[in-house]
């Protein structure tokens, strides 16, 4: 018997309904979205697509959405046109494989059913997947869209009651909001990432809440502390009961205190009506009224009364967890939605305050039930919404049903999350309609005289309050940070005007002015609300992406922006004056809201800002070409200016690129990398001008230690200091300081350039990873045709059909003739056809390349090369493969800083010839030993080891006391070696024998140098002691001397030894070190690259 099919968003809420519909339903789930648009790069892989009718389409290449302008005047593409659809703007929607299956099962579920409800959310993503939902399934049968704000089981059978057709405005309004994401987000991301480098995005919605933050820390940097005292007397009446009174005057004037009286300069804002309180003045105050007797001037009462706030929007929800319950903005919508699922709340994604009819009524009864008539007002309380954004589709946040539950009933229902969530909202819903909380307010200043003295003169006030009925705040407390409503406890004495109060103590403190309070998620969410950027329903998803970026980290619940966020911000305010204005996202949204109400053509709108008066187009495209014109200019202007060195006349700038800030001095000037959460309102002149001495002393390293240790290893000289020579090497012997600890080398290691450069910014890239390979492969095999290891690189990538017999061919080809592998590619004559063709190609474009467009950068030629032959393609289908372009964008944007290929070509030569050099060798200190007290023989000592002690003859060891399992003897043959070394464990003998294997045995330091062969013998005829051994570990520290912490993981970054040598680990991820690296001048910066590098080889 044929069933109704009922379809929602998510299998927990087709749980819940399914108990409510009974046998002749089936409820299925389509798991969110089914369809989403499609990537740029599968466009011309699509069914759908036809070259002569898309392939010169402006937008569908570039972003995966077909615009109708610029059409060919041909009659069969405007057929095909017609055939498509008349809308100007077309979306191309793909079925992810995850989708598939969904789709599957529901296809399968619909050929049961005799009628399809559509039961998905009632906002714009919701019916955008009902419509998508019968686009996908085609359904040859009644479609009815139901639409609830509560799951239970009256509003769920009301709503298969009350049906209607799918809104196709609010569809249109969501595509349109979709595209705009899409251009928008496509277009900043792009520019960003050739400016800043990989991981920079921008977004419509993303990109102005960034700049707020980033402005809000531009004012914390302007602001100027200020200091000055405050003075609180305890005083007495004469029926001895005592209080505290605040001094808020002197010789006539006001005392001045906090932001009320200063601005962002630390002046006064009216100078000439307060004054100053100095330390002085405080001292005089107490000292000259203390003892003293006060006259009460005044006394002022006054009722006051306070209204309790609406329900829950999903703004205000957001905000009062975090402040109350703290966590995210995304954690609080995660429980929500569990809540709402399950039939605990009403739908958590709205802008409304109101409540239903249905909703008022069972508040008040719950209200009455609770607390009592006389905390229930006469009527209803009902209430509008401030927000300018708000399209007030559904009721406010509140348990569901006609009957709320208490949390209590639900105690054994929920977790302790949802508990204390569901508390908060049920609390809110009934405050919402309760009556006022109402009191008395009053306030007591008192004077004192001393007419001989400097301060002659003083005013103190007290201010109490008293609660008459407490209304509201009889169930629910409002989060509220005002120092006013912490009087509200303070209970004052009944005093006349005249009677004498005596002052028995007098505080003075200290106090700096405080600059303007970072963002919280709570407080940034409420702005977000109060402009109108983005909706309630997206806040937490914002905020999220904001801080994955890396674009700010937390400090306790404060979002602090990093460099990264600055540049960024800088960079979109320079080139996008207007579309980063907040009016200018907020209208956006009016737009959208207009499309939503079916008063506004989508087209017409997406034409008129994409082609028309507003021009995005044609901005981009202005941008692009000055990002290729003059790349350097523009990331100079997108720095942060610290400030101007006084000493030497210079500017200062923190600036970001290749996933790393640091500070340099002018525009070319010296270098210091930066702790990544430093905030920027604590990086002063000073403070970088240190930094980047620090980093211009040879060997510095700075990741492993405080920043205090540092200037005083580096003014004692003990960051590298020569001990001696090795006379029988003549090479200087270093004693220095590493992640380890102190350590002695011989020699020098190969000088890297700084990462400063442009040259060590190259040679860092991650060239262990294929596609880097392969790039720079491309880049030498087209500027150096002898460069056979670059021609074999890239001689299937793509493949070319050229196999391994093959290329040994060209290799003997090339041996026999004396040409280079890729002239002998050129002569060969035994591939096939194909391969020969494709080889041709190849060896074409590579030579065309040196003649084309040799003006441009050359990140951007080689991009240009790697899409002509293919290789880029090929990478576009590779796993993870927007992952690997961004690794590969990094590099192209670190070559076009180079002035020329062959400067890039040269670097390319020099990392290889660095890989290759030989690094000194190194030894740790032994534990008996000090860095202020080694000699020259002590470390020649240390780096002598392993020693070797040679076996004269064939030696039978017997073990005693025989062990219990294995061999009890072994033999020891002439000629075979014991060695002593000092190892991760600490000293110890070793000997590897054709008949003992492997033994070692550990020693005390005092043997290490002078353990004879004897005793080498005497020491293996013991039992080996087993013990638990730990694997050397030592925890990275940052510059600020805190330890190191992955900003993926947000676990500390630790170095260890393990079985394939030493590697950095967040204890998620483990990153070996690469060439360049040693175990003793690793740093938590470098570690974070590694282990940054290691995710993208891994995805």
């Amino acid at each position: 018997m044929p069933k109704s099919l009922v379809i929602v968003e998510s299998p927990a809420k087709a749980k819940t309904i399914s108990r409510f519909l009974g046998d002749d339903y089936t409820v299925e789930a389509s798991v969110g979205h089914i369809r989403d648009l499609i990537q740029p790069k599968d466009v011309k892989n699509d069914t759908k697509f036809i070259s002569s009718l898309h392939s010169e389409n402006p937008t569908l290449t570039k972003f995966g959405i077909e615009s109708g302008i610029n059409l060919p005047a041909d009659p069969l593409v405007q057929n095909l046109q017609k055939k498509l659809g008349t809308k100007s703007w077309i979306p191309w929607y793909v079925e992810s494989l995850k989708s598939q299956k969904t789709i599957a099962q529901l296809k399968r579920a619909l050929k049961k059913a005799d009628a399809l409800y559509l039961a998905t959310d009632e906002d714009r993503e919701g019916e955008a997947i009902a419509w998508h939902l019968v686009e996908v399934l085609q359904p040859g049968l009644p479609v009815y869209r139901m639409v609830f704000h509560e799951i239970t089981e009256k509003a769920i059978k009301a709503a298969l009651e009350n049906t209607r057709s799918i809104d196709m405005d609010q569809v249109s309004a969501q595509e349109t909001r979709r595209v705009l994401d899409r251009v928008i987000g496509y277009d900043l991301s792009g520019l960003a990432r050739q400016v800043i480098g990989g991981g920079a995005t921008g977004g419509r919605v993303q990109s102005p809440t960034l700049r707020k933050i980033v402005e809000r820390e531009k004012e914390r940097i302007r602001f100027k502390s200020t200091s000055y005292w405050s003075a609180t007397g305890q005083l007495s009446s004469n029926n001895s009961s005592t209080f505290d009174a605040k001094l808020i005057g002197i010789n006539q004037k006001r005392v001045a205190s906090g932001k009320t009286d200063f601005n962002e300069n630390g002046e006064l804002k009216k100078p000439e009506d307060v004054v100053v309180l100095t330390e002085d003045n405080a001292i005089k105050v107490k000292e000259q009224f203390t003892n003293e007797a006060l006259e009460v001037s005044s006394i002022e009462t006054s009722p006051y009364r306070r209204q309790p706030k609406p329900p829950f929007t999903t703004s205000t929800f957001q905000q009062e967890v975090i402040n109350k319950l703290g966590g995210s903005s995304g954690a609080a919508m995660a429980i929500a939605q569990g809540l709402y699922q399950n039939g605990y709340i009403t739908y958590h994604r709205t802008d409304s305050p109101g409540l239903s009819d249905q909703a008022l009524n069972a508040a008040r009864r719950q209200v009455e039930q609770t607390c009592g008539t006389e905390y229930l007002p006469d009527e209803p309380r009902t209430y509008v919404t401030k927000s300018k954004s708000a399209q007030e589709a559904h009721e406010a946040i509140r348990p569901a049903g006609e009957i709320f539950r208490t949390p209590e009933e639900l105690k054994n229902e929920l977790n302790k999350d949802q508990l204390a969530v569901y508390s908060l909202i049920w609390k809110r819903t009934l405050a919402s309609q309760m009556t006022d909380e109402t009191g008395e307010t009053k306030r007591i200043t008192l004077e004192g005289n001393n007419p001989n003295k400097d301060i002659h003169y003083v005013l103190f006030s007290a201010t109490g309050r008293t609660i008459i009925h407490s209304g509201f705040k009889e169930i629910y407390e409002e989060e509220n940070r005002n120092s006013i409503e912490q009087e509200s406890t303070v209970i004052l004495p009944g005093l006349e005007e005249g009677e004498k109060v005596n002052t028995n103590q007098i505080d003075i403190n200290n106090h700096e002015t405080k600059p303007p309070a970072r963002f919280t998620e709570a407080s940034l969410v409420k702005w977000m609300e109060e402009e109108g950027i983005g909706r309630p329903s997206t806040f937490a998803a914002t905020i999220g992406k904001i801080q994955a970026r890396e674009y700010t980290h937390k400090d306790g619940r404060a979002l602090v922006p990093t460099v990264k966020a600055f540049v960024a911000t800088n960079f979109y305010e320079n080139e996008f004056q207007d579309e980063v204005q907040y009016e200018y996202t907020a209208n956006l949204n009016k737009k959208l809201d207009l499309i939503a109400d079916g008063t506004l053509e989508r087209d017409n709108f997406l034409n008129d800002w994409y082609f028309g008066t507003n021009e995005w187009e044609s901005k981009v495209e202005d941008i692009q070409n000055q990002i290729k014109i003059d790349l350097p200019r523009i990331r100079h202007e997108a720095a942060h200016s610290i400030g101007q060195d006084d000493e030497t006349d210079q500017s200062i700038y923190a600036r970001f690129a290749n996933q790393k800030p640091y500070v340099q001095l002018s525009v070319d000037g010296e270098t210091a990398s930066l702790p990544p959460t430093l905030p920027l309102d604590e990086l002063t002149i000073k403070k970088a001008k240190e930094l980047i001495d620090l980093a211009s002393k040879p060997d510095t390293v700075l990741g492993w230690i405080e920043k205090e240790k540092a200037i005083k290893i580096i003014s004692s000289n003990e960051v590298e200091r020569i001990l001696g020579y090795d006379p029988s090497k003549g090479l200087p012997v270093y004693l220095r300081n590493g992640s380890f600890g102190e350590y002695v080398s011989l020699g020098d290691f190969p000088k890297w350039p700084p990462m400063s450069s442009k040259e060590g910014r190259l040679m860092k890239q991650p060239h262990h990873l294929k596609v880097i390979k392969v790039a720079c492969a491309y880049l030498q095999a087209a500027t150096r045709p002898d460069d056979d290891k670059a021609m074999k690189i890239i001689l299937n990538e793509p493949k070319r059909g050229i196999g391994k017999k093959s290329i040994e061919h060209i290799e003997n080809l090339a041996s026999s003739e004396k040409v280079s592998f890729k002239e002998a590619l050129t002569k060969q004559k035994f591939l096939n056809d194909n391969s020969a063709k494709a080889a041709r190609k190849l060896i074409k474009n590579l030579d065309l390349w040196n003649e084309k467009n040799i003006d441009e950068p050359a990140g951007y030629r080689l991009r240009e090369l790697l899409i002509d032959t293919g290789y880029w393609k090929e990478i576009s289908r590779m796993d993870k493969a927007e992952d690997k372009i961004k690794i590969l964008e990094n590099l192209l944007a670190t070559m076009n800083e180079f002035s020329s290929i062959e400067s890039i070509s040269t670097t390319l030569i020099e990392r290889q010839d660095l890989k290759d050099a030989p690094k000194p060798k190194t030894a740790s200190l032994l534990e008996m030993m000090s860095s202020e007290t080694i000699s020259i023989d002590d470390a020649i000592n240390v780096l002598s080891l392993p020693r070797e002690l040679l076996i004269p003859e064939t030696t039978t060891i017997e073990i005693n006391p025989p062990p219990k399992k294995g061999e009890a003897s072994f033999k020891l043959l002439q000629g075979e070696v014991i060695t002593v070394h000092n190892g991760p464990f600490g000293p110890y003998i070793r000997i590897e024998g054709e008949d003992c294997g492997i033994q070692t045995r550990s020693i005390s330091e005092n043997d290490i140098f002078s353990i004879n062969l004897a005793s080498c013998l005497t020491l293996l005829a013991t039992p080996k002691k087993f013990q638990r051994r730990q694997t050397k570990t030592i925890i990275l520290k940052d510059k600020d001397g805190k330890p190191a912490v992955d900003s993926i993981s947000g676990n500390p970054i630790e170095v260890k030894t393990g079985k394939f040598g030493p590697y950095v680990t967040d204890g998620v991820t483990n990153a070996s070190l690469q060439l360049g690296d040693t175990i003793e001048q690793i740093t938590s910066e470098r570690a974070k690259e590694l282990l940054a590098d290691r995710r993208a080889q891994q995805n």
